[in-house]
């Protein structure tokens, strides 16, 4: 008997998958083994089993580390040797962004240090601003290619649409840069599980994580660092660059080629170094919500300009320094809320001055002078008037009315001399309601203050029942699709009215002189009262002059520039929407008392004024994203919440002072 013996097969590498997984020869025959085909299975092919090793690149990219620092610069070398140290302006875009905004790149998307490839260069769509706040590199061939492209393809529009503001990010057809149709499907990188984020870096790290990228890039390169050097955008061209597409759009009240104080930081910000770092200050602030890391870049900016305003003494550069004093002093709420910046005002008013010993009186300083006027305006009800220095609205301020231009001002459009007798208005009454709230025991004195600014009040209103709006047909249209002519006339109108809203409420005699059941009709031309209004009667009337001038305001689409212009109407009136004390008794109220449970139409329509301006409000919160829109939402509650607890003459301005939310509303 022969013995068999049984048959040996050597193992395999490159055989069919079932040869493989049983370790047995295999011929590799195609498009099926004869191993598979003698035993009647089905071949399921070849397939190669490698995984990739990272030790060959590591190394490859530690060596490159090491020779590139061994040829580079002096000025590399010393950045990299260097501790960490604070940031000046020079070295902010090389510094910054390199380790702060990877650091925290990394963090959310997860990556590992080895993973930081270059960007291609048919990968380098993505907008300036985008790679520069969240410190994404790019190869020089991209940034070469890049530069001279529209700044912020994909940044917010607040013009067209609410929704694309920086705050509320979403990713439309129109946004998506990547778009799957835009390159081929190759190699995509997966197994990366995104961390829940929300708003803009949610979509933007949605859209890196989703890019079809080259086999060839994720191939090991040994040279790769030097064949491909990495460098960073600039953060300070990014922010200019948003300033002048973003911020001077929400800024002003209207916004075109005519507009003045594009014209002149257009044509200064690059020889003037405080505009310069002004309108960085600005950018990153209004960035900073959705890039908190800006935050510290906005403040140093912002004492960057500062210390360069008390520095420079150039008189070429009087015009961009008294603007960049304007600018600063204005946002200096953007950085903190409560900033009146009052310093800032009066420097402002002596540069002012000293250029109007120079050059005289031009249109040009006519802008300049109504900035002074509208800026006045907005700290006489937060502050008292000894801040405000040497400022006195019928100083010589300004070109001879011959001069002035036909054209609206940035900031209060065709209201300039409206803008002005609430400045006035803002002085009287916060410095009345000043010394009122101190006094308890009543002197002769006081009744001489009393009347005194009794007197300077009926004035007052005289000139606002008196006032008419410049005839539109004399007005230059400045060209701003989103703020006509009749944007303007009628927030010149809500200004009046908001006026004589003020004086009514401090002054009730005023009221008592002209009292009628209301009547918009007669608002502007009044009867000599025939009766004594009871407090009730008063407050009725207030109360629907407040919801007249928020009807006026809905008039005006959001969408309308003006909306800069409209917190400190919606704030001034808030303190007139008063519930009926009968709906604010408690929810226990018996189910049969039907005369309590009534709501008579005067309550829903204040409830729907008040909807009105916390949407409003919530909108341009949405829109300029600032921590003194919050401010300002704020104030309003703490206004409702003293009136509807039962607190009378409650005042926007007294709670403005009592709760210490007193911020630029403008």
């Amino acid at each position: 008997m022969q013995s068999s013996s049984k048959v040996r097969h050597s193992k395999s590498r490159n055989g069919c998958v079932r040869c493989k997984a049983k370790k047995t020869k295999c011929d590799e025959r195609k498009p099926g083994c004869a191993r598979c085909e003698e035993r009647g299975f089905q071949c399921p092919g070849y397939a190669l089993n490698v995984r990739w090793s990272r030790r060959p690149q590591v190394r490859a990219e530690g060596s490159a580390s090491k020779q590139s620092e061994a040829i580079g610069s002096p000025k590399r070398r010393s950045l990299s040797a260097s501790p960490r140290a604070p940031l000046d302006t020079e070295t902010l875009d090389n510094t910054y962004s390199n380790t702060e905004g990877s650091r925290q790149l990394n963090s959310w998307f997860g990556f590992s240090p080895h993973w930081d490839h270059p960007v291609p260069p048919d990968l380098s769509s993505l907008s300036t601003i985008t790679d520069a706040m969240l410190g994404i590199q790019r190869p020089a061939s991209a940034l070469d290619s890049s530069t001279e492209t529209t700044f912020l393809s994909s940044a917010l529009d607040a013009d067209n649409d609410h929704s694309s503001s920086p705050s509320n990010r979403q990713e439309t057809p129109k946004d998506n840069l990547f778009a799957e149709a835009s390159f081929p499907s190759e190699a995509r990188l997966s197994g990366f599980q995104l961390p829940q984020r929300h708003g803009f870096f949610e979509d933007r790290n949605r859209e890196i994580l989703s890019m079809p990228i080259s086999t060839a890039l994720i191939q090991p390169n040994r040279d790769l660092s030097t064949q491909i050097p990495k460098e960073l955008f600039n953060i300070p061209t990014s922010l200019s660059e948003y300033f002048f597409r973003e911020v001077i759009t929400l800024y002003c009240a209207w916004d075109s080629k005519s507009n003045v104080m594009r014209n002149i930081i257009e044509t200064s910000w690059q020889s003037s170094g405080a505009l310069y770092h002004t309108i960085q200050s600005m950018s990153a602030a209004c960035l900073s919500e959705d890039f908190p890391h800006l935050l510290p870049v906005a403040r140093r900016e912002h004492l960057q300009a500062l210390e360069l305003l008390r520095q420079d003494s150039l008189p070429t550069h009087k015009q961009a320094m008294l603007l960049a004093s304007q600018l600063l002093g204005h946002t200096s709420s953007w950085l903190t809320p409560q900033n009146l910046a009052t310093d800032m005002f009066r420097t402002s008013c002596d540069i002012l001055q000293d250029i109007m010993l120079e050059t005289g009186r031009d249109a040009t300083i006519s802008f300049f002078s109504d900035t002074m006027d509208y800026w006045a305006m907005l700290l006489a009800y937060l502050t008292d008037s000894h801040q405000l220095g040497g400022y006195d609205r019928n100083s010589p301020f300004g070109p001879a009315e011959s001069t002035k231009s036909d054209e609206p001002h940035p900031y209060s459009g065709i209201s300039r001399d409206t803008v002005k007798i609430l400045a006035d208005i803002g002085v009287l009454v916060f410095q009345y309601r000043k010394r009122i709230s101190k006094v308890k025991f009543l002197t002769e004195n006081d009744i001489d203050v009393f009347r005194t600014a009794l007197r300077d009040a009926r004035k007052l209103e005289r000139v606002l029942l008196a006032h008419r709006s410049p005839d539109l047909s004399q007005v230059k249209d400045p060209g701003d699709p989103k703020t006509p002519l009749k944007h303007l006339q009628l927030i010149d109108e809500a200004y009046r009215c908001t006026g004589l809203l003020q004086l009514y409420r401090v002054f009730p005699d005023l009221l008592n002189e002209r009292y009628a059941p209301w009547d918009k009709d007669y608002l502007l031309r009044p009867l000599p009262s025939d009766k004594t209004p009871t407090a009730q009667e008063r407050q009725t009337w207030l109360t629907k002059l407040a919801m007249h001038i928020l009807g006026i305001l809905r008039e005006i689409p959001f969408e309308s520039r003006t909306r800069s212009a409209q917190p400190f109407i919606m704030v001034a009136c808030s303190s007139e929407l008063r519930r009926n004390p009968q709906h604010l008794r408690s929810a226990s109220v018996a189910v049969g008392d039907l005369d309590v449970l009534a709501i008579d139409p005067a309550s829903i329509e204040v409830a729907r004024a008040r909807k009105f301006v916390l949407s409003r409000l919530a909108a341009y919160t949405h829109i300029l994203p600032l921590r003194k829109s919050r401010v300002i939402s704020e104030l309003i509650d703490q206004i409702w919440s003293a009136s509807d607890s039962g607190s009378t003459d409650v005042y926007w301005l007294d709670v403005a002072h009592e709760k210490n939310l007193g911020t630029m509303m403008g």
